[in-house]
């Protein structure tokens, strides 16, 4: 079957439905994990490296409002998680549009994230910016480098979901040439699920301290869960 075909195949269809649905929830996820990293766990992304570098070039030269650790704990974790998900990503590939390493290395990031909220409660809500909270900062973005080398593995059917600068670049540009289809209702939602998770996180980290940091595992699971119901059909 060639590629034509087999895009307007229904099983693909539908299992496209079920991973792009997939991947709006990670979207809220990374909204919902760097807004609790930066309010919650010290002043650093845990998914946007580029902020944390020009953090880092600021502390190195001399501003010291953020302070060098928080970034570079973040980038560490970042880096060690991209780093440990490529073998997994690369197992149970096949012709599935979302292999099933790609479930491992996402249900292994809802694994962290919620040990990271575990902890978090356990420590009794650490001050942003101690010691405690920014050792956290480690993990939380390690499943932010997973999250991100799991969708970058699935090529043409995944889709950023922590890092956006080309994608609202791409959709203003779209905007501008005013041509027909040039808006990109796909990036648009993903986007607004981005806003979306942090509005979110802030709210029940408001109303319900204690569990706030639970959300970003929880919608990592609710994708998994997606996923695999989509490969079930």
């Amino acid at each position: 079957m060639d590629s034509g075909a087999r895009d307007r195949d229904p099983a693909t269809r539908r299992a496209r439905r079920y991973g792009r649905s997939a991947l709006l929830l990670l979207s809220f996820a990374s909204g919902a994990a760097d807004v609790l990293a930066v309010v919650a766990l010290g002043g650093a992304f845990a998914g946007i490296m580029t902020g944390n570098l020009v953090l880092l070039g600021a502390a190195a030269a001399g501003e010291r409002s953020q302070g060098v650790w928080a970034p570079a704990l973040a980038l560490a974790g970042y880096l060690l998680g991209t780093l440990l998900a490529v073998p997994l990503t690369a197992r149970g590939g096949g012709r599935r549009a979302w292999p099933r390493g790609a479930l491992w290395c996402l249900g292994a990031e809802t694994v962290v994230l919620a040990s990271v909220a575990v902890a978090w409660t356990v420590a009794d809500r650490p001050d942003p910016g101690g010691v405690a909270a920014r050792v956290l900062l480690v993990p939380l973005s390690a499943a932010m480098g997973a999250q991100a080398t799991t969708v970058l593995s699935l090529g043409r059917e995944g889709a950023p979901t922590t890092f956006f600068t080309s994608t609202l670049t791409s959709l203003v540009a779209g905007f501008a040439a005013r041509q027909p289809g040039g808006v990109d209702g796909w990036a648009v939602a993903r986007l607004a699920c981005l806003f979306a998770g942090a509005c979110g996180a802030v709210l029940v980290r408001r109303v319900l301290p204690d569990v706030a940091l639970f959300l970003p595992a929880v919608l990592v699971a609710a994708a998994v869960v997606v996923v695999a119901a989509g490969r079930r059909e």
